[in-house]
C-alpha cells in the first residue's frame, strides 16, 4: 500500500526486518468491483476498519509490521517470529460469489504455511507450497470448500510457523471471480426488506431466511430490488402474502438468455414467549446491565470486543430482548466517567440473566460464559456455562439463570462480557446483578420524619423526633449512590449544593427500621 516509505525503510533497519523481501508480488489484474472483495491491496478498494494484528497471543504480535516497506513504497503486511497469526475483518463478508481467494506470500524459512477462512462454520486449512524462501509465491485458492459458512466470513488465519526464526509476509488478499459476460447478468446488486438492504446479501446469493420474532402480524415487503445490469429486461418482485411465507424477484437479463430468482423465506424464530419479569427491587440493591424491569447503568452495550456488532435488540411480544448475531463475543463497558464507587457491586450476592437458545439446537460442545471484570486489568469472575454445568444449558425454552456469587472485591465494577459458539441463535434479557432487598420502607411513621426545605437548592434538613438515624444514602434516579453519611443523630444535613437538578432518592436507616423519602434539587 502506497505511503510514506522512508520512516517505516528506518524503522525495519531498526526493527531487525532484514530477512523481509526487497521487491513486491506481482500487480494483480485489473477488476471490476463486484468482481472482488479485498482485504489488502493496493489495486481495489479494501474492507473498512480491518485489524491485521490483533493480539491473539500469537508469538510474534509485538513486533508484527502491518505497513512493512520493502523499499518500494507498496507496503505489504510484515509477520516475523510467526508461529500463527490472524486478521480480522471491519465486517462480516459474504464470499459466496466469489471463486477464489489470492494470496501472495513472502515465507522467510524452508515451511509450507497454512491459511483458513474463519467463519461461522468449520475451520478448514489449505496448505501454501513454498516456492523457496525469500520469493513471492502467488496462489488461487478456489473458494468451494474453503470454509464452512460462505455468507459469514470474518476472519483470515496463518499457521504453521516454529514461531521464532520464521516469518511470513503478506500482500494482494482478496476474493475474486471472473467477469460476467456483457448482456447475460440478471443478477442484482441490492435487495431491500422494508427499506433495509437484507442481511447477508450478495449477489450471486439467491436463497435468505428472513427471521420473524414472534408475535409479529405486519408481512415485510420488499421495498427494492436492483438490478447489476441497469439494461435487463425485467425485474419483477412477488410480495409473500401470508406469514409464514416467500417473497421472490425475478430477474431476465438484457440479452434474454438468463433468468435467476431470488427467494426470500419469511420465518418465525426465537422465544415463543417474553423473558418472565423479574420481581421489583429497590433501586440501590440492583446494577442491571439490560432489563426494562429496572434503569440501566451507563454503558457502552455493545464495544466491538470481537469487531463489529455482536446483539440487536428485538421486541419479543412487545418485550425488548437482545439477540445474538454472528460473533464471537460481546463487551459490555460500564460508563468510566463517574468515580470508581459508582458501580461497587461488593454488596452483590447474585447475577441474574434469563436466556433462550434455539429449540432443536445441539448442545453438546456449546457454550455460553458470562464474566465480570472489576476495573481494567483487575480482578475478573467468569461462569462457564455448557450442557453439563449447573445450571446447565437447555434448548427450547426460557432458563432463568441466577447465580451466587461472592463479589466483596468489586468495588470498581467496570466490564461485563459474553462469549459463545452459538451464534444467531441465543437471546437474553434481565442481565443485572443484585442483593437480597434491604429492610422494609415502611417502618417509620410519616410523621416521625420530615425533611426541610424540599426542594432546596443548597441544603436538606432531615428530623426525627426520637429516634437516632445511623445512616443516610442517597440515591440518583439511575440508583447511583451520590451521598453516604453516619450521622448518629436525630437531625441531618445534607449537602445538595454540589448536585445537579433533578429528583433523589433518600435511603434513612436507625435502629428501628429504613424509610425512603424523595428529595428535589432545584
Amino acid at each position: 500500500m502506497k505511503k510514506v516509505t522512508f520512516l517505516f525503510l528506518m524503522l525495519s533497519v531498526v526493527l531487525g526486518y532484514s530477512q523481509g523481501p526487497a521487491d513486491n508480488a506481482a500487480t494483480p489484474s485489473t477488476r471490476d468491483a463486484v468482481d472482488v472483495i479485498s482485504i489488502f491491496s493496493d489495486e481495489y478498494a479494501n474492507v473498512m476498519g480491518t485489524d491485521f494484528n490483533p493480539n491473539w497471543s500469537q508469538s510474534g504480535f509485538g513486533v508484527a509490521n502491518t505497513a512493512f516497506d520493502p523499499g518500494t513504497g507498496n507496503l505489504v503486511l510484515g509477520y516475523p517470529n510467526f508461529n500463527y497469526q490472524g486478521v480480522q475483518f471491519g465486517s462480516v463478508q459474504n464470499i459466496s460469489s466469489m471463486e477464489f481467494l489470492h494470496v501472495d506470500i513472502w515465507i522467510d524459512g524452508t515451511f509450507n504455511p497454512n491459511v483458513f477462512v474463519i467463519s461461522s462454520g468449520a475451520e478448514i486449512a489449505h496448505g501454501i507450497t513454498n516456492a523457496g524462501s525469500g520469493t513471492w509465491t502467488s496462489v488461487d485458492i478456489p473458494v468451494s470448500g474453503i470454509t464452512g459458512d460462505l455468507s459469514n466470513a470474518i476472519q483470515f488465519k496463518f499457521d504453521n510457523g516454529n514461531g521464532s526464526s520464521d516469518g511470513i509476509y503478506v500482500d494482494n488478499l482478496y476474493f475474486w471471480k471472473n467477469p460476467t459476460i456483457p448482456g447475460s447478468d440478471a443478477t442484482l446488486s441490492d435487495l431491500q426488506i422494508d427499506a433495509s438492504t437484507i442481511n447477508g446479501f450478495s449477489s450471486g446469493v439467491f436463497n435468505y431466511n428472513y427471521g420473524l420474532s414472534p408475535g409479529i402480524t405486519d408481512i415485510p415487503q420488499i421495498t427494492a430490488a436492483t438490478s447489476t445490469d441497469a439494461t435487463a429486461t425485467s425485474v419483477t418482485i412477488n410480495q409473500a402474502t401470508a406469514l409464514p411465507g416467500n417473497a421472490s424477484v425475478v430477474v431476465v437479463s438484457q440479452n434474454g438468455l438468463i433468468t435467476e430468482t431470488y427467494t426470500v423465506s419469511f420465518t418465525f424464530e426465537g422465544p415463543p414467549s417474553a423473558a418472565t419479569d423479574p420481581i421489583a427491587r429497590n433501586p440501590w440493591d440492583v446494577i442491571s446491565l439490560y432489563s426494562d424491569a429496572y434503569t440501566d447503568v451507563a454503558s457502552t452495550f455493545d464495544a466491538g470486543w470481537c469487531g463489529f456488532s455482536s446483539v440487536e435488540e428485538v421486541m419479543i411480544f412487545g418485550n425488548p430482548t437482545q439477540k445474538y448475531l454472528n460473533n464471537a463475543c460481546q463487551g459490555i463497558v460500564l460508563d468510566t466517567a463517574v468515580d470508581a464507587s459508582t458501580f461497587n457491586a461488593a454488596a452483590g450476592t447474585n447475577l441474574h440473566v434469563d436466556v433462550y437458545i434455539e429449540a432443536g439446537t445441539d448442545l453438546v460442545s456449546s457454550v455460553f460464559n458470562l464474566k465480570l471484570v472489576n476495573q481494567p486489568g483487575g480482578a475478573a469472575f467468569e461462569i462457564n456455562l455448557n450442557a453439563g454445568s449447573s445450571p446447565a444449558l437447555v434448548a427450547g425454552s426460557w432458563m432463568s439463570i441466577d447465580i451466587p456469587l461472592d463479589l466483596t472485591t468489586f468495588t470498581g465494577f467496570k466490564e461485563f462480557g459474553i462469549t459463545s459458539n452459538l451464534p444467531s441463535k441465543v437471546w437474553y434479557d434481565n442481565l443485572y446483578v443484585y442483593r437480597a432487598p434491604t429492610l422494609s420502607t415502611n417502618e417509620f411513621e410519616l410523621e416521625n420524619v420530615s425533611v426541610y426545605p424540599n426542594p432546596t437548592n443548597s441544603v436538606w434538613n432531615i428530623q426525627t423526633t426520637n429516634q437516632s438515624i445511623s445512616s443516610v444514602q442517597v440515591f440518583d434516579v439511575l440508583g447511583k449512590q451520590v451521598v453516604s453519611m453516619t450521622p448518629n443523630s436525630t437531625n441531618v444535613s445534607i449537602d445538595a449544593s454540589g448536585l445537579i437538578k433533578g429528583i433523589y432518592i433518600a435511603k434513612i436507616i436507625s435502629n428501628n427500621g429504613i424509610k425512603t423519602i424523595k428529595l428535589i434539587k432545584k
